[in-house]
């Protein structure tokens, strides 16, 4: 299902919306009402929040990841890309760190930040090309070093699995500012989603069948407990009417309002508490 080169129209309800799909700021829209909903859950569990409001979070980091992707394709600068992202995570990390021990709840972990994952996400964008470009332009230079560059990451997430069991929590927290495949949100599947996503960009049947492979694996693979991630699979609704176009709004809106909606709810929570 395509959309690109659709002319521009007002919106009329559901109709409107199949015909002219949805710019990427929409589907970030819709990815945030959902996110808050998922954290509403998060914080306040213990006072009665319903589960279904986790259930909505489920499709949220597939669409974020998705939108990173189209953001990675579009950017006029992938470093600044990139470079805003950690600056984000390593804030984001410090602030998480500092709320912790200073308003500490026995009953939400602050560990929220999807900057890292897409951090990450990005990278290995940058890597995978590095390396199609080597191999097509028979270049082992650059194909020994890009498969060193994607082998970094991996070697760092051992190293930081290996210090959770040995290193006291001082130095545990000062390598935690550094994004690692274990600790960071989706792990190394989100991972792999994301750099899936770029690589089938504009081709919707092969993202519909990564991400429908993804909620098949995870419906399989987790507990019976906590099967509920295979919900990611929703995230197709928005995926397939993403129309191409950025849409109007601010670009900077997610990096503030996703820190600071879940600091506010961490604060509520624990002042309850």
């Amino acid at each position: 299902m395509m959309f690109y080169g659709l002319k521009s129209a007002e919106p009329r309800g559901v109709t409107n919306i199949l015909e002219t799909g949805l710019t990427g700021n929409a589907v970030k829209t819709i990815g945030i009402i959902l996110m808050v909903f998922d954290h509403l859950h998060q914080m306040f569990w213990v006072q009665g929040v319903p589960v279904w409001f986790y259930w909505l979070g489920r499709p949220v980091l597939p669409m974020f990841l998705f939108m990173c992707a189209e953001g990675f394709y579009h950017t006029r600068s992938r470093k600044a890309y990139l470079l805003r992202l950690f600056t984000c995570f390593v804030c984001m990390n410090a602030a998480n760190t500092a709320l912790t021990f200073a308003l500490f709840n026995d009953d939400v972990m602050l560990i929220n930040n999807v900057f890292g994952t897409m951090l990450l996400t990005g990278l290995y964008i940058l890597f995978v090309r590095m390396l199609r470009e080597g191999i097509e332009e028979k270049r082992a230079g650059r194909i020994i070093a890009s498969a060193l560059l994607i082998l970094l990451p991996v070697l760092y997430s051992l190293i930081f699995a290996i210090a959770l069991n040995s290193l006291p929590w001082q130095a545990i927290i000062a390598l935690s500012f550094i994004p690692n495949l274990i600790t960071t949100e989706g792990g190394i599947p989100a991972v792999i989603l994301g750099v899936l996503f770029y690589l089938c960009r504009g081709k919707r049947l092969m993202q519909t069948l990564t991400l429908s492979a993804g909620g098949i694996l995870s419906f399989i693979t987790d507990s019976e407990s906590c099967r509920v991630q295979w919900l990611m699979i929703f995230a197709l609704i928005p995926v397939l009417l993403y129309n191409g176009r950025r849409g109007k709004g601010n670009k900077y809106f997610f990096y503030v309002f996703y820190p600071a909606h879940i600091y506010l709810f961490y604060i509520i929570a624990w002042a309850i508490q």
